[in-house]
C-alpha cells in the first residue's frame, strides 16, 4: 500500500480510538501496527522489539519517570507548601499567577490540581470569581511546557527530531514568550493591585533546590537529563529521608504503566513512520494539492492537540508526521518547530478534554463557558504571537 495512504488510515484509527475513549497509548500501538502491517508486513515486529530494546528509548523512559518521581516527591516531602507559604506573605495578590507558574516546573498529570489546592486561601482572601481563578491557575501552571526539558512532550520532542535539549528551547521560546504575554494582559489587575516586597531567598532555595540543581547541571553544564534527573532525587530523599510510606505513596503515582506504554508506543511510531518514509510522502502530496505547507503543519498539531487534550500529543502524534516540516538533528529548522509546539500547545489549552482545565473547573466550581471568556482571547493572542514570529 502506498506509504501516505497507510499513514493517514493510522492517523484516522488513533484519532477514532481516541475519541473512543481509548487511552492514548493502546491507540497509539493501535496506529502504529497498522501503518507496519499495511507497509512493511511482518517486519514490524522486528521494529518494535528493535524500539524496546534501544538505548533512546530506555533513556527517554529513565528521564519522563525520574521527572514524574521529583515532582510528587517535591510535593509529599512538603516544599511546595513551604514555597507558598513564603511568596504569598511576600507578595500579595501577585502570588497567585507566580505560584502556578512556579509548580508549573514540575511536570505530572492534571499538575494545575496542586497549584489549585495551594491558591484555594488566597483566592478567598483575595474574592477572586471562580473562573478568572480557574483561568489564572491553569494558563500560569502551563507557561513553561515549551521550553522546560522534564516535560514529557518536551522529552519525545527531543527524541523525535534528534537534538539536544537547547536546540528545542531556542526555537521554541517565542510561545512561552506568547503563553506569558496572553497571561499578563489577562490579569493585569492582579499584578498593579499585588504588593512588592522582599522574598526570602533561603526560603526559595530550600524550596526549589531540587529544581536548581536540575537547571544548572542539564542547562549550564549541560549534562545529560538521565543523569541529572536522578541524581536531584537522591539528593532531596539524601536531605529530607523520606520514610517507607512516603516512598511509597511517590513510587505508586510514579510508576505509572500508562506512561511507561507510552513512551514505547510514541518510539515504536517514529520509527515507523521514518522506516516507511510515509511523513515524507505524505507532504509531497500536500504540496501537490497546493496546500500550504506551514498552514497544513499548524492545523494538523493544533486538531491533535485539541482532540487528545494532553500536551504529550503533538509530540507523540503530530510531531513524528511533521519532521519533513520541521527537520531532523542538524537539519533541524527553528521556526518551524516553533510554529509545530506552539499550534499543539494552543490546541491543547483550549481543549474541553484537558485534564488540569478540568480539574480545576471542577475544584473551583467554575462555569466552563465562562472560562472560555478568557482563555479564547488569551488563545487569540498566543496565536498571534506565533504566527508573527514564524513570518518574521
Amino acid at each position: 500500500m502506498d506509504p501516505s495512504l497507510a499513514l493517514f488510515l493510522s492517523i484516522a484509527l488513533i484519532l477514532l480510538l481516541i475519541a473512543l475513549r481509548v487511552n492514548v497509548s493502546f491507540a497509539i500501538f493501535a496506529g502504529s501496527f497498522l501503518l507496519g502491517i499495511l507497509t512493511i508486513e511482518f517486519r514490524t515486529f522486528d521494529r518494535l522489539f528493535y524500539v524496546a530494546t534501544s538505548f533512546q528509548t530506555l533513556r527517554l523512559l529513565v528521564i519522563v519517570l525520574s521527572a514524574f518521581t521529583l515532582g510528587y516527591s517535591m510535593q509529599e516531602l512538603g516544599l511546595l507548601r513551604k514555597l507558598c507559604d513564603s511568596v504569598s506573605n511576600s507578595i500579595g495578590k501577585l502570588s497567585l499567577l507566580i505560584l502556578p507558574a512556579i509548580v508549573g516546573f514540575l511536570p505530572m498529570p492534571g499538575g494545575a490540581l496542586v497549584s489549585a489546592v495551594m491558591l484555594t486561601d488566597l483566592i478567598r482572601k483575595y474574592e477572586l470569581k471562580a473562573e478568572k481563578a480557574t483561568f489564572v491557575n491553569y494558563w500560569f501552571r502551563h507557561l513553561w511546557v515549551p521550553i522546560w526539558p522534564l516535560y514529557p512532550s518536551f522529552v519525545i520532542a527531543m527524541a523525535v527530531v534528534e537534538v539536544e535539549f537547547w536546540k528545542i528551547l531556542e526555537s521554541c521560546y517565542p510561545v512561552t514568550l506568547g503563553m506569558i504575554l496572553a497571561g499578563v494582559l489577562l490579569a493585569k489587575d492582579l499584578i498593579e493591585s499585588s504588593k512588592f516586597e522582599r522574598i526570602s531567598l533561603k526560603d526559595l532555595i530550600s524550596s526549589l533546590y531540587p529544581l536548581i540543581i536540575v537547571a544548572v547541571t542539564a542547562i549550564v553544564l549541560k549534562v545529560d537529563l538521565a543523569i541529572t534527573l536522578p541524581i536531584a532525587v537522591a539528593i532531596l530523599y539524601i536531605h529530607k529521608r523520606p520514610k517507607f510510606s512516603d516512598l511509597k505513596r511517590i513510587f505508586r503515582r510514579t510508576i505509572d504503566p500508562k506512561i511507561i506504554l507510552l513512551i514505547f508506543a510514541v518510539m515504536f511510531y517514529k520509527d515507523l513512520i521514518a522506516c516507511t518514509n510515509s511523513a515524507k510522502i505524505f507532504f509531497y502530496h500536500l504540496r501537490e494539492f497546493g496546500i500550504p505547507i506551514p498552514l497544513a503543519s499548524f492545523v494538523l498539531s493544533f486538531v491533535v492537540g485539541f482532540a487528545v487534550g494532553i500536551e504529550i500529543s503533538y509530540s507523540a502524534i503530530a510531531l513524528p508526521l511533521l519532521t519533513a516540516f520541521t527537520g531532523v538533528g542538524y537539519h533541524l529548522i527553528p521556526k518551524n518547530l516553533m510554529l509545530v509546539f506552539g499550534a499543539g500547545l494552543l490546541g491543547v489549552m483550549m481543549s474541553p478534554l484537558h485534564l488540569c482545565l478540568i480539574l480545576t473547573s471542577e475544584y473551583y466550581s467554575a462555569e466552563m463557558a465562562k472560562v472560555y471568556r478568557f482563555l479564547v482571547p488569551a488563545g487569540l493572542i498566543l496565536l498571534t504571537v506565533v504566527w508573527l514570529f514564524y513570518i518574521l
